[in-house]
C-alpha cells in the first residue's frame, strides 16, 4: 500500500495498534472527543491540553486502524507547530493522562516499531 493511503507507511494498517504504548480508556475517549471538539470550534486550549490532544489523537487513530484519522492528527501537529504551539512538557501531560486513567497500557504495543515509519520519512526527506 502506498503512502497516500497509509499515513504511517511502511507500517501495515493492521499493525497500527502495535505502534504506541497506550490506548484510550472509555473516559479517555470522552475526554478526547471533548478536546477535539474544542479544537475544531477554535477554542483556545492551554499547552497541556494541546499536548494531550496530540497524544490522545494518535492513540485513538492507530488503535482504530484509521489512516484518515492519522492524517488528521499529522495535520493538527503541523498546524500547531506553524502556530508556534510546540510540544513542551509532553512527559507530564502523558503522566497526567495515565494518573487519571484516561489512557491505559497497550497490550499490543511493540517497542521500537514506530521507528520504522520515522526512518522511512527521514530517508524520503533526504532523497528530495
Amino acid at each position: 500500500m502506498e503512502l497516500s493511503k497509509n499515513s504511517l507507511f511502511p507500517i501495515p494498517i493492521d499493525d497500527y495498534p502495535k505502534l504506541f504504548d497506550y490506548v484510550l480508556s472509555t473516559q479517555g475517549l470522552i475526554y478526547f472527543h471533548n478536546l477535539k471538539r474544542d479544537y475544531v470550534l477554535g477554542r483556545n486550549l492551554n499547552l497541556d491540553e494541546y499536548n494531550k490532544l496530540r497524544l490522545l489523537y494518535v492513540y485513538y487513530a492507530t488503535s482504530n486502524r484509521n489512516p484518515v484519522e492519522v492524517s488528521v492528527w499529522q495535520d493538527i501537529c503541523k498546524t500547531l507547530d506553524e502556530k508556534r504551539i510546540f510540544e513542551k512538557n509532553m512527559y507530564q501531560s502523558k503522566e497526567d493522562l495515565k494518573k487519571e486513567t484516561l489512557i491505559l497500557p497497550n497490550p499490543e504495543y511493540r517497542s521500537g516499531y514506530y521507528r520504522k515509519h520515522v526512518e522511512f520519512v527521514k530517508e524520503k526527506m533526504k532523497s528530495q
